[in-house]
């Protein structure tokens, strides 16, 4: 991975970009009671449940097909509520009465998908895909049930399965985007992430993806190019605009860095690490020194305490007002203690040298640091 550009805001900040994760295809073929919320729904049903259950002793199979899929809109209802193991013992009771009910079956292997039983969902969706080879819904859901269980290499399988199939399928290209980014295969997720952005060229989840990769990649210009089409969508997204701002310090633009820190503080003035970005460039680059006081007065004010990033401005032979930054960092108690002055014990050895080590050898490199997996 390529190391962040030195005049770059610290990358720690947002790493690489959060990754997002598209919700599992909708469940197919659900019918809860149209035009009512979940809990007027899950009420109906309920009722007419309880009614239907006086009546089981004379219940016919028609009848018997009428209760499960009363049990089954309530499993609905529960889900949509998020009361995940409610839905599950209705799922359940419908498949008792009505073992032949499919939808039922994938309704609750996405369930177990939800309350991460990936076990259990892998089982279920398995067992489906033999007596339906060719359904992609149930492809779609094995894939990402694969991806939580840590299988990965089955997930994308499953998913190149479901895109030869259906290569319009935007969610499945997505999803294997993510998983290949999770595995640090950056190319090829930048592959699947532009293959949903020809599906749709707006797809905000894939131009944010691809922005991050791209300039993790050290691309700048095209990750401005993907971010910036993704803010025209979401222009409230803080952690987009800080990847802008650090792509545009990498391309010396320093106007429209500057234009992204004051949109990240725009929408939220407590950003220290926007702040700080200002003063950095005001007092090094821009120079414009009492602006850039008063943004370092900001940045401290909002609790700004990165004292790696404190160090680096303060070593940068551009800073302006150095005594001035020095006297508010002491005031926060931020001023990094001076470096301890080395003194060569002889000609060619430094005091920190190791016994034994020649005085000729260079100091043993250090791998190159790498920054968190999406």
């Amino acid at each position: 991975m390529v190391p962040p550009h030195p005049s770059a805001v610290n990358q720690s900040r947002f790493s690489e970009g959060r990754r997002r994760t598209r919700v599992l295809s909708p469940r197919a073929g659900r019918h809860i009671v149209r035009g009512m919320k979940p809990l007027r729904a899950l009420a109906a049903a309920l009722l007419l449940l309880s009614l239907l259950v006086l009546l089981a002793g004379c219940a016919t199979s028609a009848g018997a097909k009428v209760i499960a899929s009363d049990y089954y809109n309530i499993g609905n209802a529960f889900f949509d509520l998020g009361q995940y193991d409610k839905a599950v013992l209705y799922y359940q009771s419908a498949l008792r009465v009505d073992p032949s009910m499919v939808k039922a079956d994938y309704n609750l292997a996405l369930t177990f998908v939800r309350m991460k039983r990936n076990d259990d969902a892998v089982a279920i969706l398995k067992r489906l895909l033999s007596s339906d080879q060719k359904n992609t819904t149930i492809m779609a859901a094995l894939g990402w049930a694969y991806h939580q269980a840590g299988k990965d290499a089955d997930a994308l399988a499953q998913y190149d399965i479901l895109l030869a199939l259906s290569p319009a399928d935007q969610n499945a290209w997505y999803n294997s985007g993510i998983i290949l980014w999770k595995l640090d295969r950056k190319p090829e997720a930048l592959v699947r992430f532009r293959k949903v952005l020809a599906i749709a060229a707006d797809d905000t989840d894939a131009l944010y993806a691809a922005g991050s990769i791209l300039l993790s990649m050290d691309d700048p210009q095209g990750s401005a190019d993907m971010l910036s089409r993704y803010v025209d969508k979401k222009s409230d997204d803080v952690d987009a605009w800080y990847l802008i701002a650090a792509g545009a310090e990498r391309l010396h633009k320093y106007s429209r860095a500057l234009e992204a820190y004051d949109r990240i503080i725009s929408l939220d003035p407590k950003q220290g690490a926007a702040w700080f970005g200002e003063t950095r460039l005001l007092l090094s680059v821009v120079e414009d020194p009492q602006k850039g006081l008063d943004a370092l007065g900001k940045a401290l004010a909002a609790g700004f305490k990165d004292r790696d990033a404190i160090k680096a401005l303060l070593a940068s032979p551009q800073l302006l007002e150095k005594d001035k930054v020095e006297a508010a960092l002491k005031e926060k108690d931020l001023l990094p203690p001076p470096e301890p002055a080395k003194t060569d014990q002889k000609l060619g050895q430094s005091t920190d040298q190791k016994p034994g080590q020649p005085t000729d050898q260079p100091p043993p490199q250090k791998p190159a640091q790498k920054l968190d997996k999406p």
